[in-house]
Order: C-alpha cells, then sequence, then structure tokens
C-alpha cells in the first residue's frame, strides 16, 4: 500500500504555510486549491514509517512550536508543544491500517486510541498541565478521509472530554479557525492526524459553550479560577459566562 502526502521539508514546510493564502497541500492524486509546496509531492510506502515521524517532527517543530502572528496572540502555536517535545512527551503513532473508508471506521479506531491515553491514568500527585499526549497519524487518509474525520470530530470530542481529555483533528484541508482569530485556519497540516492530550485550563476556549463539556472542565479546573490561578482576560470572561449560561452556582 502506498499513501500520498505533501513533500516537503521543515524548512519548505514552514515557508509554504508563511505564504499568502497557501493553507492547503496537493497529496498525489488529490489536488487541493492551492499550489504544492516547493518540491513537489510525494508517495511513501508504509515500509517507511520513519519519513512520516520526520514529517510529523518538522510540523510540530517548525509550525506548531513556533509563533504565528496569524494565532491573535504572542508565542507559539501551541504553547505546551515545546516543552512536552522537550519532555519526550508526544508519542507518535503511524496507522497506516486507517484508511478512512467510513466514518464509523474512524469513530471506532480513534476512540481506541482515546481510550488507551485515558487507561494510562493521571500520574500521581501532578500539578500544572500534563505534557503525555499522543498522535495519531493516518497516512492513507485521502480526501474524502479527510471529510470523514472532519465529520467525526465532534464524535470525539464528546468522548474524549467525558474522559478528561482532549482531541483535535489536523489534515491538509483543515478548516479549524484560530479561537482568536476566525480568518486563519490553524489546524492545516501536511497529514491526517488526531491528536489526544490531557485536558489544560486553557481548555475554557473550547469547552464553554456546551453544558456537558463545561461541566467537565468546571469539575476539574474550577479552584484554578477561585485561587487566581488563570489571568487571561478572555479566559475569565469565557469562564464566568459559561457559569452564568449553564445556571452553576458559585
Amino acid at each position: 500500500m502506498r499513501c500520498w502526502i505533501s513533500d516537503s521539508t521543515p524548512k519548505t514546510w514552514r515557508h509554504a504555510r508563511d505564504r499568502e493564502g497557501n493553507e492547503e497541500f496537493r497529496t498525489g492524486r488529490h489536488t487541493c486549491d492551492v499550489p504544492c509546496p516547493e518540491g513537489g509531492c510525494t508517495m511513501i510506502d508504509e515500509n517507511h514509517p520513519d519519513e512520516y515521524r520526520r514529517l510529523v517532527d518538522a510540523w510540530l517543530r517548525e509550525y506548531v512550536s513556533s509563533g504565528d502572528r496569524r494565532v491573535g496572540r504572542s508565542g507559539p502555536v501551541c504553547p505546551f508543544v515545546p516543552h512536552a517535545l522537550t519532555q519526550h512527551a508526544v508519542q507518535t503513532d503511524i496507522r497506516y491500517d486507517i484508511t478512512g473508508s467510513s466514518e464509523s471506521e474512524l469513530i471506532d479506531e480513534l476512540r481506541a486510541e482515546i481510550s488507551e491515553l485515558a487507561a494510562a491514568g493521571r500520574p500521581a500527585h501532578s500539578t500544572g498541565v500534563l505534557l503525555e499526549s499522543r498522535l495519531v497519524v493516518m497516512p492513507c487518509l485521502d480526501a474524502d478521509g479527510w471529510e470523514r474525520l472532519d465529520a467525526a470530530y465532534e464524535h470525539l470530542k464528546d468522548f474524549a472530554v467525558g474522559l478528561e481529555l482532549m482531541v483535535g483533528q489536523f489534515h491538509p484541508r483543515c478548516d479549524e479557525r484560530a479561537v482568536r482569530n476566525p480568518d486563519f485556519r490553524v489546524s492545516v497540516a501536511p497529514v491526517a492526524m488526531l491528536a489526544i492530550r490531557h485536558m489544560a485550563p486553557h481548555d475554557i476556549l473550547f469547552l464553554h459553550r456546551s453544558e456537558r463539556w463545561f461541566k467537565e472542565y468546571d469539575s476539574r479546573f474550577r479552584s484554578h479560577f477561585q485561587r487566581g490561578r488563570i489571568r487571561d482576560p478572555l479566559l475569565l470572561s469565557l469562564y464566568s459566562s459559561a457559569r452564568d449560561n449553564h445556571s452553576l452556582s458559585t
């Protein structure tokens, strides 16, 4: 089996994302709406998973761990990834067997990945943000598979939140927008992935609208707000509004 990706080194991947409007990639037989990064496209067979690990590592270090003004705030695109990489806390699983042939396949396989991380539990006496996380890389998803991943995402998120975890989907056409800049498609990646990590205090950004999600968040992080550990005005505002909207007493 051969799977298709954008062919790019760390520098060309970063350069491609910095081009005006270049937020998609061309992958083999399925063509996206903008030019491919320099070097064209390539295919990697399943006997060379290290090629995907290098590609994902480049994406994490050259994009996710770097500052990007389009996010709408200072600091890395994801503030926790640089430290997680330093601590070797990011596990990358290359799943050639997940083809994205159906939404139910994606849900079943990815729920199992989420459950595995949850089963490991939170380290004893842990404080602060837990860095242990997992990237499920799915090179054999094509453009139709990317759409099915998007469709499955809400179900996967609901399942994960119930386990005090968070998930995020990434792929070459991902339309997820930055919270502080809705014009920026922040989750574009050179290959389809699902990121799984422990819930963190800043996740009020993603959990304030749903009563069920917010209650899970509040049960874990209420004390952070009560003790004044959260100072970001946006987080404070979202938390206060969510408590009012979901009729939770102080």
